[in-house]
Formats: structure tokens, sequence, C-alpha cells
């Protein structure tokens, strides 16, 4: 018999905000230390935390060597989140997403409009 708890709710995806936090929170560091190792201003960290704005890639790269971090998937949630911001409501997104999925080999279309569009290289 299975122990799943139905009574939990799934679990969401992480903004990148949440992510940092939950590292800062982590390491026990002030919201300070890190604005200062990022070379942003203590309310921008702040605002990324809570979701309300975005790293630029060079606050991200410099958050990802201060936190060690793998740049590549640092800067992937931030563009995935900015994608997010700037399309969520559009009704072309998911076709995008599953356009930028096929073309990354992630993901082969079934019939669908993305079908038949030839990978770079």
């Amino acid at each position: 018999m299975s122990k799943a708890r139905y009574s939990e709710p799934a679990p969401r995806p992480t903004r990148l905000g949440e992510w940092l936090r939950h590292l800062r929170e982590e390491r026990d560091l002030a919201l300070r230390e890190v604005a200062d190792a990022a070379g942003m201003d203590l309310a921008h960290l702040q605002k990324i935390e809570l979701g309300q704005r975005l790293p630029t890639e060079q606050q991200t790269a410099r958050l990802s060597r201060f936190f060690k971090l793998d740049e590549t998937e640092t800067q992937a949630r931030r563009i995935a989140e900015k994608f997010q911001h700037e399309f969520a409501e559009h009704p072309a997104a998911k076709e995008a997403i599953g356009i930028l999925a096929e073309e990354a080999g992630v993901y082969k279309g079934r019939g669908t409009k993305v079908e038949g569009r030839k990978k770079n290289g």
C-alpha cells in the first residue's frame, strides 16, 4: 500500500528568489553580506528574494560564484523566470517552450506545429 499523503500539496518549482533566499538562510548569511558579494543594493536583493525583481546576468554570475553554484544552472533559472514574467499569459508560450525543448533535443513533437523544425548544426 502506498504511503502517499494526499493532504500535502504537490511540490511547486522553486523560484529563483526563493531558491537564493533558501541558500542564504541555510548558510546563516545576512542579506547585506550577499548583496555586497553580488555588487547590488540590499533592497534590490530583497526584491529578488521576494520575486519582485530579477538579477542581471552579471549579478547572477556573482551570486553563483559566492554560493559556489553551477553558473549555467543559475543563469538558466534566471532566464526561465524572465521568460515566465514576460510571456506567462501569452497564448503561444507553451508552444514556444515546446519548440525550445525540441531544438534542445529534450522533446520530440507529436504531429504538432513544432514537428519538422530543423535543428541548427
